[in-house]
């Protein structure tokens, strides 16, 4: 445990503290089966002052995590709603003190009759905001709920078949707890010591796996193979639990028991219908190796590009079955490329057939493969496919997202700090932002762009308090920093993508952060301390500091932008607004 811990604190994931490398490594192992990003599992993070004793919370409906309640894509029937709680010490032993927290937090945390300002405990905005989502979840999913689960971790060092009665016994009242506030609900407690977390940790996700099969036809490195139900079913699951990383992050969205497949449904049940091959287009998988032995297949690297509503129908209907036995067969197309241009055409061939939100294929889009490549070039890994390096062990410091490099373009590019502050992945879903970001910037930008937000971050990590929540104090800084920055080097607030790029990268160290950071909280203005950076005119008047401080001008620029890229038209819903139109 030493060694890994060790390990991941010289590589900083996802800090330079070791209890917090302890506690995003517990949440990784605990939510490996979900396939999360970095972003995702960061996202749950309560941990800080006035945290309740929690230190993550994650709210997933069909397998998926809700990061955005207004945004998420809700299921129209057939819902699967799990909430999973997480406490996190770095003993040797598990503790009463840290239950006895959990019980008093959760007694009046999920009592939804109470609004977040009558709550008698002091919880931070982290742990509100988690708790609205999951009210949200709850309420958004109830009317076609078919199961709901609410697992509560307590990870630490020490032996979970080491764990003393009155401990025990207090778990099993927060058990009951839960359940007394949802008649059906599943809930467990669960102790997850350094031999769960190890033996997770081994469990790589750069698998290969054996598929047998009834019928094989081939050409070349493409293979057909007709493969019984219940074949198929072992193939898919783990200990009966479904092994979402099959999937592709980037195109799985699992509808529920909408039309098609309510469709599916009937016809596994109906077991006098014809072969279900026969009614079904069955599934995709894309594979970087695959061999032929007898009446098996040896998968490398299995991606699921294309029946994923079809595979979790089959997992949902087959899930609750003591012992799966259907000769039935389902048509398995496994195609062997090791091109990633090749495989993006057929991920996105495949994808648009069905219901897929556009955002979720531009992963294939030509300018995210360029972006890629040039990263690859300064020494970034530009993860365009959610976990594809990540999973591949390359340290997060090197990594960098599609969201978190639109949020710097729009802050540095496109002059809209508070807007990265909160950036979301639905405002990719606008065509204007979208070619605003990425097409109508030149090339060379984008990994002086990610240099310059990673020097950022590197530097905010120093100042950071003992009890910051390491993502949020993050975002509350990044983009303020940043663009004092850039406009300190360029000597101009209205700095273009050209004054950008001729920035000498040995000046962004430490010494210019430092002064920067230095003048934003001198409050020579003031204004006080930074309590947010989603406001425009918060923004703006701390980026008038470099005025009045260092006779930069361009302030106006920034003053003539929208507090919003969105313009509401209140006689419309929030998917139909429109995208503001960006010079």
């Amino acid at each position: 445990m030493d060694g890994i811990v060790d390990d991941r604190l010289s590589q900083s994931i996802p800090s330079n503290r070791r209890d917090e490398v302890f506690e995003y490594l517990c949440s990784e192992q605990i939510l490996k089966d979900y396939g999360l990003s970095s972003d995702e599992i960061l996202d749950g993070v309560v941990d800080g002052r006035n945290d309740g004793g929690i230190d993550s919370i994650y709210i997933l409906v069909n397998g998926h995590i809700v990061k955005d309640a207004n945004e998420f894509l809700w299921p129209k029937s057939g819902c699967e709603l799990s909430v999973v709680i997480i406490t996190c010490k770095h003993h040797d032993t598990f503790k009463l003190l840290a239950i006895d927290s959990l019980v008093a937090s959760l007694s009046e945390i999920l009592d939804f009759s109470l609004e977040n300002e009558k709550l008698s405990g002091d919880y931070n905005l982290e742990v509100l905001d988690a708790r609205m989502k999951m009210l949200t979840a709850y309420r958004k999913t109830s009317p076609r709920l078919q199961k709901f689960t609410f697992n509560v971790f307590y990870a630490s060092r020490g032996d979970s078949n080491n764990v003393g009665e009155n401990i025990v016994s207090r778990s099993n009242q927060l058990v009951e707890i839960v359940k007394g506030y949802f008649s059906n609900v599943e809930a467990s407690f669960n102790f997850f010591g350094s031999a769960e977390i190890i033996e997770s940790y081994r469990k790589s996700q750069i698998y290969s796996y054996d598929l047998k099969f009834q019928k094989v036809m081939s050409k070349g490195e493409t293979y057909l193979l007709l493969v019984s139900l219940k074949d198929y079913y072992s193939f898919i699951t783990d200990d009966k639990k479904l092994k979402r990383y099959y999937f592709d992050s980037n195109v799985r969205a699992y509808m529920g028991l909408n039309s098609v497949n309510q469709d599916i449904r009937q016809t596994l049940e109906d077991t006098n219908s014809p072969d279900f091959w026969w009614l079904n287009n069955g599934v995709t998988i894309l594979t970087t190796n695959a061999v032929v032995v007898g009446n098996s297949i040896t998968i490398e690297n299995v991606q699921i590009v294309n029946g994923l509503q079809t595979t979790e129908s089959i997992f949902q209907f087959y899930d609750k079955k003591e012992n799966v036995n259907d000769e039935r067969s389902i048509l398995i197309k496994v195609i062997v490329s090791n091109q990633s241009e090749v495989r993006d055409q057929i991920i996105r061939a495949t994808n648009n057939q069905t219901v897929v939100e556009s955002v979720a294929l531009f992963a294939t889009d030509k300018i995210q493969r360029d972006i890629e490549e040039i990263m690859l070039k300064k020494g970034f890994y530009y993860e365009r496919r959610t976990n594809y390096y990540a999973n591949q062990g390359v340290s997060p410091k090197r990594i960098i997202t599609p969201l978190y490099l639109a949020a710097g373009i729009t802050s540095l590019c496109l002059k809209m700090p508070w807007v990265s502050a909160s950036f979301k992945s639905k405002m990719l879903r606008e065509e204007n932002l979208y070619r605003n970001i990425f097409l109508d910037q030149p090339l060379n930008i984008f990994p002086v762009i990610g240099y310059i937000l990673k020097q950022t971050d590197q530097f905010i990590e120093t100042t950071r308090p003992s009890k910051g929540t390491f993502d949020a104090y993050q975002r509350r800084y990044r983009h303020i920093l940043s663009s004092m920055i850039v406009a300190r080097l360029c000597n101009s607030l209205n700095f273009t993508a050209a004054d950008i790029m001729s920035i000498n990268l040995d000046d962004v160290k430490g010494d210019k952060f430092q002064e920067m950071w230095n003048l934003l909280h001198s409050n020579k203005a003031g204004i006080g301390t930074v309590k947010t950076s989603r406001k425009k005119n918060e923004v703006i008047r701390r980026l008038n500091l470099l005025t009045k401080e260092f006779e930069i001008k361009g302030i106006e620029r920034y003053r003539r932008m929208p507090n919003s890229i969105f313009i509401s038209n209140p006689k419309q819903t929030t998917s139909k607004v429109r995208v503001f139109g960006l010079m």
